[in-house]
């Protein structure tokens, strides 16, 4: 009855989740042929109320994500850098929706305009990478995580997983990347987990436990890992790191912070 509604709603060319909520709770005829349709539509809109009570997120009032925006250098400059916290949601259920909803945007937009006239469009970086992709079960972000790493370089869309828990990332993620980086590691779990990957290309990293700062193992695509350094490349910060409650007043400022 759900996908019956969502199609009569989409049709009609409304977008919004409180529209769809009102749709369900006074369910048109001719929708749904199944019984008690109406009583089953009523449920669901209180349901889906509930859940945009409850987050924000979902279904709340906001700007709209623009890919474009994100990606696209301002005037006069090579290229710009948008770094987006997630210091302002506190559960982890709702960054991994936030990051699925920023994936899936950024996703539809690449294919919409692929970087034709150049190897990269785009770089996104996602720290703590296993948290969206987890090699166990499945979180609200698994799944445009996984489709991205398998299909977002042929438009250009490059990414980077950065992680210090490779035995916790999903397998499809080393799986689809080309260039593979390994800097120190301590925990002797995840130590073990990053000479079994490095063994499936063939090589080893024997001494990952004991690498210095810019030290790293690399591997490119079709190649094994090699110890190599590489010049330090640091953010310039004028004070302390910002404090979390400094993060989200700048998050409310209009006007763009440009990088």
């Amino acid at each position: 009855m759900l996908r019956k509604a969502l199609a009569h709603y989409g049709r009609s060319g409304a977008t919004s989740l409180k529209g769809l909520a009102a749709l369900l709770s006074d369910l048109p005829d001719g929708v749904s042929e199944l019984a008690g349709a109406s009583r089953i539509g009523a449920e669901l809109a209180q349901s889906l109320t509930a859940a945009m009570d409850n987050d924000p997120l979902f279904g709340g009032a906001g700007t709209p994500v623009d890919p474009g925006l994100l990606v696209t250098p301002p005037a006069g400059r090579r290229a710009r850098v948008s770094v987006i916290s997630l210091v302002g949601l506190p559960a982890l259920e709702q960054r991994q929706s936030f990051v699925s909803q920023l994936q899936m945007e950024l996703f539809v937009w690449f294919k919409r305009h692929p970087a034709q006239d150049r190897p990269l469009g785009a770089l996104l970086v996602m720290d703590e990478a296993q948290t969206f992709a987890p090699a166990t079960g499945a979180s609200a972000s698994t799944r445009s995580t996984v489709l991205l790493a398998s299909q977002a370089r042929k438009y250009g869309l490059g990414l980077v997983f950065a992680t210090q828990a490779p035995k916790g990332l999903h397998n499809h993620i080393p799986g689809n990347s080309a260039t593979q980086f390994f800097g120190l590691l301590n925990a002797p779990i995840q130590i073990t987990a990053a000479r079994e990957m490095a063994r499936s290309k063939g090589g080893d990293v024997p001494d990952i436990s004991r690498l210095r700062s810019g030290e790293f193992y690399l591997a490119r695509e079709g190649g094994t890992f090699a110890r190599t350094r590489v010049p330090m490349c640091l953010s310039w910060h004028p004070s302390s790191p910002l404090t979390t409650e400094e993060v989200i007043e700048r998050s409310r400022v209009s006007e763009p912070r440009w990088a």
